[in-house]
């Protein structure tokens, strides 16, 4: 429980495997083509490439025989703060959680628990490094040492492996809509494989990003569907989390 309570608060902390849905897949060419620039373009799009604010998102959450849906809000300021507010269906708000370089601090308000830790603690336990964050919301992130790296596209695919921080990440990179299609990370006995599917890319105003993103993990049967509603970016607000009075104090480890 306590890992999907936090998976729901950081909507995201999650999950990939080897295929990838065709839907949102371009065939644009039947030949093969190598390029510098389809990776630098992609990059280019990545959503955290500015401040954004996700006014509203829908998430279901299943496992094994436990459900539940909620909402979520997720405000980002560059270069590293992020808060996620996640409400029940009827508004409540049930926790929130801020995010920083060196910090992660949530509120879990429906057990008055306040837990505390640094992000380093997150990628042994639950399979995803701070710094692959936004993987989860269809970003590219990569080495700055890979960032001018030449891809070769099949039939307008790509299929892409890197290491960050350790990790293997394997992207599959639509070359025509310069977006991923699928991110995989490959865990461990105690974290699993992730399997992260992105589809329903919108184009808006220069902001590509997927309206609907399904994670999974092959370990716990575990499974998160997101759809994205309504965003802003560039987005210039503000960034604020208040402790719960009086809560347990929980340090994450």
């Amino acid at each position: 429980m306590q890992k999907i309570i936090y998976i729901a608060l950081f909507l995201t902390l999650l999950l990939d495997a080897c295929s990838v849905s065709r839907k949102s897949v371009g065939t644009n060419s039947s030949s093969e083509i190598a390029d510098a620039k389809i990776l630098e373009s992609v990059i280019v799009n990545n959503l955290s490439a500015e401040n954004f604010h996700i006014q509203k998102a829908d998430i279901s959450v299943t496992q094994d025989n436990f459900s539940a849906r909620f909402t979520a809000s997720i405000k980002f300021r560059k270069p590293d703060t992020m808060l996620i507010t996640v409400r029940s269906r009827a508004g409540i708000e049930a926790g929130r959680g801020l995010i920083t370089k060196d910090t992660i601090l949530i509120n879990d308000r429906i057990n008055n628990k306040l837990m505390v830790g640094s992000p380093s603690v997150i990628g042994p336990k639950y399979g995803i490094e701070p710094a692959l964050f936004f993987v989860l919301l269809g970003d590219l992130i990569v080495k700055e040492t890979d960032k001018n790296k030449i891809i070769n596209c099949t039939k307008g695919i790509s299929t892409e492996e890197y290491e960050i921080n350790g990790k293997r990440v394997e992207y599959i990179i639509d070359c025509k809509r310069r977006k991923a299609t699928m991110a995989y990370f490959e865990g461990d006995v105690k974290s699993g494989n992730i399997t992260i599917r992105f589809s329903d890319i919108a184009d808006i105003d220069q902001m590509k990003f997927p309206r609907l993103i399904e994670i999974s993990d092959d370990l716990s049967s575990l499974k998160i569907v997101l759809e994205i509603k309504k965003i802003e970016r560039p987005w210039n607000g503000k960034i604020g989390f208040v402790p719960g009075q009086g809560y347990k104090v929980i340090v994450l480890k």
